[in-house]
């Protein structure tokens, strides 16, 4: 019984000793494994990043590539790879220098390309959109130093290439005249004066449209300089001239009333002195009457009140003469005062018509910039009280440029008034329109759920869309692209029209016609 336990412990022992070897030569496979898998994974890390511009790093790493080639054990290279752990930390750091250095430069080089004169309006906008984009600080540095290097490339080539035998300078020229025009034209159209300065303004404001030369330009703009300063002279003269007749009309209204005042005065006390005069002697014929002994002996005495009674009678009538001299005189100075009230609300009408074209876009009658930043300061103010939806859009005219060089730029006012209609139109009561400058509008929704605002904003695009433009018996498809958010949050107005005039670029950068919500 004994022998056959000490046979069994002995096949288990063999048993467990086989066991024990196999799971040795499982570990030292998988170990072999993973150490190989280790060093071509480290191989690898070494060979992508020797780009570095340390020579002595870039030595060390190749070193450290070598003996892993040629050594089974890798923990003999930890102290190695300990120094090179060391040596790539003081090179990120001075990597994360180098970054921000770069960043700054970026940033300098923004504002002077921004800064740069003679840029189209589209090179310059580009160029707005990369330096607020929310992604500018997100992605890459060197996605946004190509796109800034692209920027660069596009204004060397419009500012020092020739275009059309112009130099550079002869295009910068011609830019300059375009801004000079377009500033023009924008403060006639805000002018309001009457008569022939008005109608001359005008002719000048067509002329203008034309793109004149330089020459012409200069000439039209002292024409409107001296336009200007004769309207303004005129209208201070016109100003005067009503003040001073106000001011003399109501000095002679001011004198009949205090004569007036002091012939009323008079005719009351005159009237109650015949008063007092006829109750005595209608006191002195009652007595008389009843102490008198015989009517012969009552007839002188009654004689003598006759005599004062006519008396009494003529001055009264002198009085009622008086009172209708002073009621005739006071339906003069009434009719004089309602005169002067019925000038001084036509030329308060006529500042008030003034006021609000100063608040008015001329062209398309709707309202203007000075106006969008009165009404958006108070809805901004609103919504922060009352937390109510507030909605704020950029709608743009799809490819307006291109209908000006086609159609003439008479054509392009007609659609931007039949643009502004439509979008007015489409509105709710409480909704608010301006024209923001060129082909662009920024409409106001307060108070607007989801629902409606996006209901509004499509129809509004569809509207427009459906629009039966034609020229000489030619139609002319107009679309808007718009642009819309939210405001929220800490926002201020700023930042809700910087969005809004991001998402405006997304839809025009990505097929015009749409509507895209930041």
């Amino acid at each position: 019984m004994s022998n056959f336990s000490s046979d069994e412990d002995v096949i288990t022992l063999k048993e467990k000793l086989q066991h024990s070897q196999l799971v040795f030569r499982d570990l030292a496979l998988k170990s072999r494994r993973e150490a190989t898998i280790l060093k071509r994974l480290i191989s690898r890390l070494i060979a992508a990043s020797q780009a570095h511009e340390d020579p002595l790093l870039n030595e060390r790493l190749s070193q450290i590539r070598r003996e892993l080639d040629s050594q089974d054990d890798v923990s003999r290279l930890i102290p190695q790879l300990a120094l090179v752990e060391r040596m790539v930390n003081r090179h990120n750091q001075a990597m994360e220098k180098a970054k921000g250095t770069l960043e700054c430069q970026y940033e300098q080089s923004a504002e002077t390309l921004k800064c740069l004169p003679g840029l189209p309006a589209q090179l310059k906008r580009d160029l707005r959109n990369l330096l607020i984009s929310p992604n500018a600080h997100e992605q890459g540095n060197n996605n946004k130093i190509v796109a800034l290097l692209q920027l660069y490339e596009r204004a060397l080539k419009l500012l020092a290439l020739p275009s059309n035998g112009l130099t550079a300078k002869e295009l910068l020229n011609i830019d300059r005249i375009n801004q000079l025009c377009s500033e023009l034209q924008h403060l006639i159209t805000e002018l309001d004066f009457d008569g022939e300065a008005g109608d001359r303004l005008l002719s000048i404001r067509s002329k203008l449209l034309l793109a004149p030369e330089a020459q012409t330009l200069l000439e039209l703009t002292l024409e409107s300089v001296q336009l200007i300063l004769d309207g303004t002279r005129n209208e201070r003269k016109a100003s005067q001239a009503f003040l001073s007749q106000l001011n003399e009309d109501l000095s002679i209204v001011q004198r009949h009333n205090g004569r007036s005042i002091d012939n009323s005065q008079s005719i009351s006390t005159q009237r109650s002195t015949i008063n007092d005069e006829l109750e005595h002697s209608v006191e002195t014929i009652q007595t008389q009457l009843r102490d008198a002994e015989s009517l012969d002996a009552l007839r002188p005495k009654l004689s003598q009140v006759s005599v004062n009674l006519a008396s009494l009678v003529t001055r009264n009538k002198e009085l009622e003469e008086r009172e209708q001299q002073l009621l005739e005189q006071l339906q003069h100075n009434e009719q004089k005062l309602e005169a002067l009230y019925s000038q001084t609300m036509d030329y308060r009408r006529r500042l008030g018509d003034q006021e609000r074209k100063l608040l008015l876009d001329p062209l398309t009658k709707v309202y203007n910039r000075a106006a969008l930043d009165d009404r958006l300061e108070h809805e901004y103010r609103c919504w922060i009280r009352y937390e109510t939806p507030f909605c704020l859009a950029m709608i743009d005219i799809d490819h307006f440029k291109s209908v000006n060089d086609q159609y003439g730029h008479l054509v392009g006012d007609k659609v931007l008034k039949v643009v502004a209609r439509t979008i007015h139109q489409c509105l709710r009561d409480t909704d608010f329109i301006a024209r923001f400058g060129g082909e662009e509008f920024v409409i106001l929704l307060p108070d607007a759920d989801e629902e409606t605002r996006k209901s509004l904003l499509n129809n509004v695009r569809e509207t427009i869309a459906k629009l039966p433009f034609k020229f000489k018996d030619m139609r002319l498809t107009v679309t808007v692209s718009i642009g819309a958010s939210m405001f929220k949050d800490n926002d201020n107005t700023v930042q809700v029209l910087e969005r809004a005039d991001n998402a405006l670029y997304n839809a025009k950068h990505n097929g015009r016609n749409k509507l895209v919500w930041a």
